[in-house]
């Protein structure tokens, strides 16, 4: 009796140390390789660096058109507004305050918030407006002649309804004194995608 007691005791024993390696084992999320060095890899996604540096080039005070593109082949809808660029954690973020007419015909405001996140290595955006309740995000890359910067990311469209629809943001001409802002709704097709274009000429 006390030996078959003891080898079911034992079996218990390895039927449980088995259970525990097999939890240990089983993924759950990113685990750091050398846990001895995260603070020291936290610190580093914290330091600016030269992808940071070029949003010092959109700095300045802008008279802005809006042009919306309401049915292709028709004239758009013009709209004069003003925008600042101006550091909201200099050196790390910028922020982009436009105020004017809206597609409403009455005043409005947006904010733009841009950076770069050297985790993710890409720039990442969000804008909330005066107009709408919802808040939208992108993030990208400048295009291989690093005059263009291009922004993925989706958007709702009460009117259709579509939700998360893919759409796409260009800043053409990155830190010139001119350059246009573009808004291209990707569910269109292929060609002729975009719908808003916001010029930005800065004063002198």
């Amino acid at each position: 009796m006390q030996a078959t007691t003891l080898f079911t005791l034992t079996l218990a024993a390895l039927g449980a140390a088995t259970l525990m390696l097999q939890e240990k084992k089983r993924f759950t999320h990113p685990l750091p390789k050398e846990p001895d060095k995260i603070m020291e890899r936290w610190v580093e996604t914290m330091q600016p660096g030269p992808a940071h540096e070029r949003l010092a080039e959109l700095l300045g005070k802008y008279d802005t058109v809006m042009r919306v593109q309401m049915e292709p082949g028709k004239p758009g809808m013009e709209l004069k507004g003003k925008g600042e660029f101006s550091w909201f954690a200099e050196g790390k973020w910028l922020r982009m305050d436009w105020t004017g007419t809206m597609m409403t015909g009455k005043p409005g405001s947006v904010l733009w918030l841009l950076g770069y996140d050297n985790f993710k290595e890409r720039y990442v955006t969000t804008m909330v407006d005066s107009m709408q309740t919802c808040m939208n995000s992108a993030s990208g890359h400048f295009d291989q002649s690093g005059d263009n910067l291009i922004l993925w990311g989706t958007i709702d469209e009460p009117a259709t309804p579509e939700q998360d629809k893919t759409v796409k943001y260009v800043y053409r001409g990155f830190g010139q004194d001119r350059f246009v802002f573009e808004v291209h709704d990707m569910m269109i097709g292929e060609s002729n995608t975009k719908v808003v274009e916001i010029e930005y000429v800065r004063r002198k």
